[in-house]
């Protein structure tokens, strides 16, 4: 049997790491959110805007909304049609992701891509961006 002392030193080791943890996410999801404020306005809103322009070219009729923190890019036939791209801290690393949404006859179905993580927030430019969108683009333009 182990001795009550013991498992006291043991356990308040173990709250101090956590406890060390928690405060280094903290100020990764700040670092984050602070990167990814600053590339959604200078390099994802503005090639997705450059993307809906395009797609508007080719005869599908998107939008680009700005909520706060995150950016969409919406079929204008249908608001189910759609893909987000947003911050997500609630993992073990921040994440930029990219989610699409759609609907084939009355099933709606998602497909959702990391971006970027952690550090490379922050390096996330436009290139990268229009690559990930003509990625998942194919089943908003199947006719």
């Amino acid at each position: 049997m182990l001795e009550t002392a013991e498992v006291r030193r043991q356990l308040t080791h173990r709250l101090a790491e956590l406890k060390k943890a928690q405060a280094q996410r903290r100020a990764s999801a700040d670092a984050a959110r602070t990167a990814f404020d600053a590339i959604l306005e200078r390099e994802i809103a503005p090639t997705m805007r450059q993307f809906a322009q395009a797609l508007k070219a080719e005869g599908f009729a998107f939008s680009v909304q700005t909520p706060a923190g995150a950016a969409r890019l919406v079929s204008d036939r249908s608001s189910d049609n759609a893909i987000d791209v947003f911050l997500e801290v609630g993992g073990a690393q921040p994440a930029v992701i990219v989610r699409s949404a759609y609907s084939r006859g009355r099933r709606q179905l998602e497909d959702e891509r990391t971006l970027a993580q952690g550090e490379a927030i922050g390096r996330i430019d436009g290139e990268r961006v229009l690559a990930v969108l003509l990625d998942v683009i194919e089943p908003f333009v199947e006719r």
